[in-house]
């Protein structure tokens, strides 16, 4: 068992050895470097990317809310147009009714005294 045992601890400190040899081989070449430049590199970039979505998230919120605030006023503005168009219809409407009165009052007075001027025409023997 010792032997096992003694056997064992061997392997363990052999691969332990290589790993520590594997370790500092590959650390110290530039191969590393480069990688870990370039992950570096890739930290930046999305850090970047997320500051950039976070800032087009909130220009986008900010924009959506402008629109609901442009299309609010657009709907009041509609309204506006339609109450002054239906109010001027009205008017207009009301203005030709009494035009329309106006008319009809005067031919009403004219025929009137059409009548009458016949018959003081016809009373003074006036008839042509």
């Amino acid at each position: 068992m010792k032997n096992i045992n003694l056997s064992t601890i061997l392997q363990i400190v052999a691969l332990l050895f290589l790993v520590i040899i594997g370790y500092l081989t590959f650390n110290s070449s530039s191969n590393w470097k480069i990688i870990k430049s370039e992950l570096d590199n890739a930290r930046e970039e999305l850090k970047t990317s997320k500051e950039t979505l976070i800032t087009t998230k909130s220009d986008l919120e900010n924009s959506k809310k402008e629109f609901q605030k442009m299309k609010a006023q657009k709907d009041l503005i509609i309204h506006k147009r339609d109450s002054l168009i239906f109010d001027f219809k009205r008017k207009n409407a009301k203005d030709w009714e009494e035009l329309q009165r106006i008319k009809d009052s005067i031919k009403f007075t004219n025929d009137k005294l059409a009548k009458d001027r016949a018959i003081i025409d016809g009373l003074l023997g006036l008839n042509k």
